[in-house]
């Protein structure tokens, strides 16, 4: 007795019960001696083949004959490649062979159909027959016009024809295979669609044998887009691998899936009509940049022949929305293009772009294409792209903004579009690659040293400044300087000049390749940048303040066009010049303007003497967010190694402010690049390290930090104690040590430039924070001996009040403001106050003039 037949049903078959039920319902026609005909239709991966395979299993354990094919698009020119494989399963080869012979005799292919089908009739009239034939789309033309005979036939014995495709038969067998409606009408469709997010899980549930999270499902139903096929195999991976489809192994389930999608779509491309394909390629490229129908003329498609192809690619599934066709994936189209060959992708791209900017599509877009096509030579090429990088960069995409203009100097430009670019691209290129950002300025300064180009030069030396390269920014500067002075104006030729000049005020003495000098800003300045760096000349020599100050009021007060460093220089000098707030907002101007222009390293150095001013006037929280945004802009690890120095010197002396001495040690103790020590910038960092030796009760160590700052200070002429207050901190260091009498002398020094520049109660109150810091972690200095009595004229000091007579008399005798403070047991603040109306009520400028009107005589016992 034969063994009752399986269910059709299976626990692997979950949501597709409906299109096996209507495969029973035909088996079981087919068992009672009737007919019929059924294709199963879906998209790609939505498993076709399993549901044709598990009917034709139905079939043959129930004893009906079974012939079984599976199209290929590598047999879809081999004739009646899908006849011969029914037929292996069904007959003989030698019968096969005599059928050939015969087929072959008759001259034409498809006079041997009626022949065939006659064999495959003759089948049936002996037991019930089942034909499937799996992806009928990629069938051999003679197998489709067999296929349609004998759908004209299969009424005649029990017979049921089943089939397998992306869309419904009607489009293969209609009438180009002599197959009109009515011979379609006993035609079963059965449509297969993705499983929902539950019967997924429950499938992959079913392939593994493990319980599969909530988490876990939803990202495997996502990516197979609930396609059987794909989830069959993301279960295959992970069963092959023993391995638990958990939530930490979602990044494999991502790559299975992506590898089931990719044989499959690569398998359905090989045989994909041409319009289809052309089709397929143009949504892959553009996306959704383009209406349909301007998606289909780039294809070269219209009217009826874009709609069919359209339909074979919903068919498939590569495609999905019939109202906004588009490719279901960015990977998927990644992988469309991966299937063309480089030139027929380039050529698509540039044939895009063409026709993007035709019909209007904004620069961006236009980019998006231009990026992977090949240098076009047209002359709107390059500025579309400069326009997008504009575009992207102000959108916080700075590499795709450095892209755009990477590929936009591949196109064909002039001198001074081209200079221009290249800058813009340095100043973007700088964050990730300082050494090819520095590389393009340097080349813009040698190769575009014309007058066309030349805002541009000057602006690459500016950048370059920047960075902090003084070396190799002052020789650069020097060279274009001495070879340009014949063919550029002095006008033009005065920023450069003056760019020139501030590199060298930060370089080293004694520079490894000699560097032509380049003249000292003038005294009457032609233009704002000379006026911003005679600023600074003026400043960190301790000269005419009130002069310094204007002349850095003029250069912030032009326009934005002066060089961001001679701008840092005049806003370095009005803070020298002890105006705190003209200063910042000097420095807060160029960070605006850099951001603007997407120069991070400028805006970075800006931030970085932001910071220190902030240091200067005892906010050390303020400086710390300083510098944090400095890095911000521009990571610390992309400053050149002689401006790095200066950003560690500063934050070590924000964290001694802020009494984290813990991590001002951790700072001090990080290695630095060997060539750290070749820029200004060393100076400040030993004197944040003798800072630090003092408050940890070393002053020995830093007595000879400090001596070696002050000896790179004095090398280059900073005499300003205004930038660092070496000397004062050095008397603090002896006063440890018991020194009274150097440390006298050395606050005498500092005394003397500072009364000549006239900002000795700024530098007071500078040097005081170090004795407030010692205080704080317990380090109390020796007092300083007691004044010798000082006899002051009465007259000298009427209008005086008494508090105000104490401080003079003081002040006379030679003490600082905090051991009058100390003498007096007042705050160190009032001291300050006190002077202030000392210097009103008797008309004094300082320091020195208040004693010259006090004691004019000297001192007397």
């Amino acid at each position: 007795m034969m063994r009752p037949a399986p269910s059709l049903a299976g626990d692997e078959f979950v949501g597709r019960e409906s299109a096996l039920t209507v495969l029973e319902e035909l088996i079981g026609t087919l068992e009672a001696g009737g007919s019929g005909m059924a294709c199963v239709t879906g998209p790609l991966g939505v498993g076709r083949s399993a549901v044709l395979h598990r009917a034709v299993d139905r079939a043959r354990a129930l004893g009906s004959a079974v012939g079984f094919a599976r199209c290929s698009p590598v047999e879809s020119r081999v004739p009646y490649a899908a006849v011969t494989q029914l037929f292996a399963g069904l007959r003989p080869p030698s019968r096969m062979v005599e059928l050939a012979t015969v087929c072959m005799g008759n001259g034409h292919f498809a006079a041997s159909v009626p022949l065939l089908c006659d064999e495959f009739l003759a089948l049936a009239a002996d037991r019930p027959l089942l034909l499937a034939v799996d992806d009928v789309q990629w069938a051999d033309t003679w197998s489709l016009r067999w296929f349609a005979a004998m759908a004209r036939r299969a009424h005649h014995v029990p017979l049921l024809l089943i089939g397998s495709t992306y869309g419904p038969l009607s489009r293969l067998l209609g009438e180009d295979y002599g197959l009109a409606d009515a011979g379609l009408a006993a035609m079963r469709e059965i449509p297969l669609a993705s499983l929902s997010a539950a019967n997924s899980r429950q499938m992959l549930e079913t392939l593994t044998g493990r319980e599969i999270g909530a988490k876990v499902a939803a990202v495997a139903a996502d990516m197979t887009s609930g396609r059987p096929a794909m989830l069959r195999g993301v279960a295959d991976y992970f069963t092959a691998r023993n391995l638990p489809l958990d939530a930490e192994r979602i990044p494999q389930l991502i790559e299975a899936s992506w590898t089931a999608w990719s044989v499959r779509a690569n398998r359905a491309m090989v045989s994909m009509p041409a319009d289809a394909l052309a089709l397929l390629r143009v949504l892959a490229t553009v996306g959704s940049n383009f209406e349909f129908e301007i998606a289909g003329s780039l294809a070269g498609l219209r009217a009826a022949r874009l709609d069919g192809a359209l339909d074979t690619l919903l068919g498939v599934g590569l495609v999905i929305d019939p109202d906004a066709p588009r490719v279901p994936c960015a990977r998927l189209s990644a992988e469309i293009r991966a299937a063309m060959t480089a030139p027929e992708r380039e050529n698509l791209y540039l044939r895009a772009a063409e026709l993007a900017r035709k019909v209007g599509a904004g620069a961006d877009t236009v980019a998006d294409l231009l990026d992977n096509a090949p240098a076009s030579g047209l002359p709107w090429a390059g500025k579309t792209l400069a326009e997008a990088s504009v575009y992207r960069m102000r959108r916080g995409r700075t590499d795709a903004a450095a892209a755009a203009l990477r590929r936009a100097l591949r196109e064909p430009m002039n001198d001074a579009d081209r200079a221009h670019l290249l800058t813009r691209l340095a100043s973007i290129e700088v964050v990730h690659s300082p050494q090819a950002s520095d590389g393009r300025l340097r080349h813009v300064l040698v190769r575009y040293a014309n007058s066309d180009a030349w805002p541009s030069v000057v602006r690459a030396a500016d950048l370059l400044l920047s960075r902090g390269d003084v070396e190799t920014a002052r020789r650069v500067i020097s060279e274009l300087h001495e070879t340009s002075a014949g063919s550029v104006s002095q006008d033009e030729l005065s920023p450069l000049s003056a760019l020139g000049w501030l590199a060298g005020e930060e370089a080293g003495t004694d520079p490894e390749i000699p560097v032509a000098p380049l003249p000292a800003p003038a005294r009457r300045p032609a233009d704002p940048a000379q006026a911003g760096a005679l600023a600074w000349q003026l400043a960190r020599l301790a000269e005419e303040r009130d002069r310094a100050r204007k002349l850095g009021l003029a250069a912030l007060g032009a326009s934005s066009e002066v060089p961001s460093m001679c701008r840092i220089a005049a806003s370095c000098a009005l803070l020298c010049a002890d105006d705190v707030a003209m200063g910042m907002d000097g420095l807060d101007a160029v960070v605006a303007d850099a951001r603007r222009r997407g120069a991070r390293a400028t805006a970075a150095r800006a931030l970085l003497h932001r910071a220190g001013a902030a240091l200067r006037i005892h906010r050390p929280d303020e400086g710390l967010r300083d510098l944090a945004t400095a890095t911000r802009e521009l990571p610390l690890e992309s400053w050149h190694p002689a401006l790095a120095v200066r950003h560690v010197a500063s934050e070590i002396m924000a964290q001694i402010r802020c009494g984290r001495l813990d991590r001002a040690r951790r700072l001090a103790a990080r290695p630095l690049p060997h060539t750290a020590d070749q820029g200004i910038g060393w100076a400040f960092l030993l004197y944040a390290k003798a800072e630090l030796g003092l408050v940890t009760g070393e002053p020995e160590g830093a007595l000879v930090l400090l001596e070696e700052c002050g000896r790179l200070l004095r090398a280059r002429r900073w005499k300003n104690p205004m930038v660092l207050p070496w000397r004062c901190t050095a008397a603090v260091a002896h006063q440890m040590l018991d020194a009274p009498q150097t440390a006298a002398r050395l606050r005498a020094e500092e005394h003397a430039v500072l009364d000549r520049w006239g900002t000795g109660d700024a530098v007071g109150r500078m040097c005081g924070q170090t004795v407030e810091m010692l205080a704080e972690v317990g380090v109390e200095l020796p007092r300083p001996p007691v004044p010798e009595q000082v006899t002051v004229p009465a007259s000298s000091l009427a209008g005086l009040s008494q508090p105000e007579r104490d401080v003079a008399r003081l002040v006379v005798g030679g003490l600082a403001n905090r051991e009058i403070a100390d003498e007096l047991q007042v705050a160190t603040r009032t001291v300050e106050l006190r002077l202030t109306k000392i210097y009103r009520k008797l008309g004094a400028k300082g320091r020195a003039e208040l004693v010259a009107h006090l004691a004019p005589t000297g001192r007397s016992g």
